[in-house]
């Protein structure tokens, strides 16, 4: 499993999910040449979801995804909720499952080392520790998972979104399968080994995101870093509005009509701010859909 993975945006229509909106997202998506789907994540809202929610997502990922790898985040406030989506993913032929580490109340390592055992006892899928600090709180260093591996915890690989290059370096060092999930960085990390990126972007400037992992595999660095450079600009736009909202109005903004988040947990974009960020991406060269 290798390229470029959708951190994927899941829309919600009238408190439920749009069915017809994500199927036909995940169809164009796999048009567009992405490598595979990384739903229930932080773009989908994943901790937001019930199991009800994140059956009827999975069932319509795996229906419209033409066979691509599916890699299922399981993370949750409730433990029950992560058996069952961890037979969920199972029932849909995930490649892998990922988790973010427990959270709201700070764990400490042998918090994490349970946590992860546990996960491990439920599945023979190979099991991804999803790092993601800005939102968890909570950094997994390489030499926590180091340790983690050394105390008899099965790690297939690491989703790592800190930012950090040299934290990327060091996880693909040890020897593990690692996809980066910082869009501003997708070039470097594939440069220093990442097998590829769980980008949220992908979900709307999907050819420029493939462009900066894919033309670095193919030896033209200068081409990676000139779409690398436009990923990164509209990252710099997005990091002004609320997230997760910001990626829905993306694709909304850039494809097609397009559901918002689950409100009101997370609050989607108002008019006047859609309206902004229309017209800077429009300055970036990019064609803006809006009316």
């Amino acid at each position: 499993m290798e390229g470029v993975l959708v951190a994927l945006a899941i829309p919600f229509r009238d408190g439920k999910v749009d069915v017809e909106g994500l199927g036909r997202h995940v169809s164009s998506l796999v048009k567009e040449g992405v490598n595979g789907f990384f739903p229930l994540g932080t773009t989908s809202m994943g901790v937001l979801l019930n199991v009800e929610e994140r059956r009827i997502a999975l069932e319509t990922i795996s229906e419209n995804s033409n066979g691509l790898p599916i890699v299922v985040q399981v993370g949750s406030t409730d433990w029950s909720t992560v058996v069952e989506t961890v037979k969920l993913a199972e029932k849909f032929n995930a490649e892998a499952i990922a988790s973010i580490v427990p959270i709201y109340y700070k764990p400490d390592y042998d918090t994490i080392k349970l946590y992860f055992s546990k996960l491990n006892q439920l599945t023979s899928l190979p099991i991804f520790i999803y790092n993601i600090p800005g939102n968890v709180g909570f950094n997994v260093t390489p030499d926590l998972v180091a340790r983690l591996i050394k105390d008899g915890v099965s790690v297939g690989g690491v989703k790592d979104s800190s930012g950090d290059i040299g934290q990327v370096m060091r996880f693909v060092e040890m020897g593990l399968e690692v996809f980066n999930g910082s869009d501003h960085i997708v070039t470097l990390a594939t440069l220093v080994g990442a097998k590829g990126c769980i980008s949220a972007l992908s979900n709307s400037v999907t050819g420029p995101v493939i462009e900066s992992y894919r033309l670095v595999k193919d030896g033209d660095v200068k081409g990676a870093l000139k779409a690398q450079s436009l990923v990164a600009k509209v990252r710099d736009l997005a990091s002004k509005y609320p997230k997760p909202a910001v990626y829905y109005s993306l694709v909304k903004l850039l494809k097609y009509d397009f559901g918002g988040v689950k409100e009101p947990l997370v609050r989607n974009l108002t008019r006047e701010e859609e309206t902004e960020l229309a017209a800077e991406l429009s300055k970036l060269g990019l064609k803006v859909r809006f009316n």
